[in-house]
């Protein structure tokens, strides 16, 4: 498994949230079976993946988890 640090960008329904990765500052469409209506732009958040990305624009992955990280 792979883990992504990543912002929030945009989240259009509750499957698929686009973010950016902040390791390199990719976007990235992220997609999942769980619940992403509660992500917000500007959230960080922590995605784990199987590793494999797609080659489409922007790339795509299947998260396994997208947990909010907390600041304090």
């Amino acid at each position: 498994m792979v883990t992504m640090l990543a912002t929030v960008v945009q989240s259009w329904n509750t499957t698929q949230v686009l973010v950016t990765d902040n390791a390199n500052g990719q976007q990235v469409l992220v997609n999942t079976n769980h619940n992403t209506g509660n992500l917000n732009p500007g959230d960080q958040v922590r995605i784990v993946f199987n590793g494999v990305m797609t080659a489409s624009l922007p790339p795509q992955i299947s998260a396994q988890s997208i947990c909010v990280q907390r600041v304090y």
